[in-house]
């Protein structure tokens, strides 16, 4: 009897261990399913890094040609619009007098372009031009040497104020010279600034608008959007 009970006692307890390390796998095995799913939540995959923000690009549903108008750049002198043909073209439209906006966006398409480079052959970069719409003070030669302190491949190009009205308004680029008055009273016709859009503007080589990059702009996501967009008008 003694050793009958002993023996239930110790077939007991044999199977103690067993139980206790079950319970121990079966723990470590959902923690470390717990740090698996935390840690892809907080480590971006390939997948989730390539993603472009929706709001970057906005393609347009109908492509226009752009609005047929002449500019002047410094080297090549009077360009048409529509002789636009020759690659895909990235528009921005500011000043060489303007303190803080342009530049930044300009070296955020230099960086673009940087991106660009390394993924594109070079004739499918983007040809990026920097269009003034202040006339009266960016001459063709003053516009051609400031892009390049950003980027060498930029061109700059300014026109008559109606030929930069008839070319903004049916892109829905808005700007307004503002009138500053002198310690003299009167309108300073050479220190004012000019309020403007900074939606960037692209076309295609056939010389059409095929949407545009909305502000706030992001260097690393806009060359991703531009290829999307390439690719997008090659399909």
């Amino acid at each position: 009897m003694t050793n009958k009970t002993q023996k239930s006692h110790s077939g007991t307890n044999a199977h103690k261990p067993k139980n206790t390390l079950t319970t121990k796998i079966i723990f470590i095995v959902l923690l470390l399913i717990a740090l698996l799913t935390l840690a892809s939540q907080i480590i971006p995959s390939d997948n989730a890094d390539q993603a472009v923000n929706p709001n970057t690009y906005i393609e347009l549903p109908d492509r226009k040609p752009l609005p047929h108008v002449t500019l002047e750049q410094a080297v090549k002198g009077e360009i048409s619009t529509t002789a636009l043909t020759d690659k895909w073209h990235m528009f921005l439209f500011g000043y060489t007098f303007c303190p803080d906006v342009c530049p930044v966006e300009l070296s955020n398409l230099h960086q673009m372009m940087d991106a660009l480079r390394k993924e594109l052959p070079p004739e499918a970069l983007p040809q990026v031009v920097f269009v003034s719409i202040d006339p009266d003070r960016d001459t063709p030669e003053r516009m051609e040497a400031y892009v390049k302190h950003f980027d060498a491949d930029f061109i700059g190009m300014t026109g008559k104020k109606t030929d930069l009205q008839a070319l903004t308004m049916p892109l829905g680029i808005s700007w307004k010279k503002e009138q500053t008055i002198d310690a003299t009273g009167k309108v300073d016709k050479e220190n004012y600034l000019v309020t403007h859009s900074t939606a960037i503007i692209l076309s295609n080589p056939k010389a059409q608008v095929t949407g545009l990059f909305t502000p706030p702009h992001s260097a690393k996501d806009m060359a991703k959007a531009y290829q999307i967009a390439i690719q997008t008008e090659k399909n």
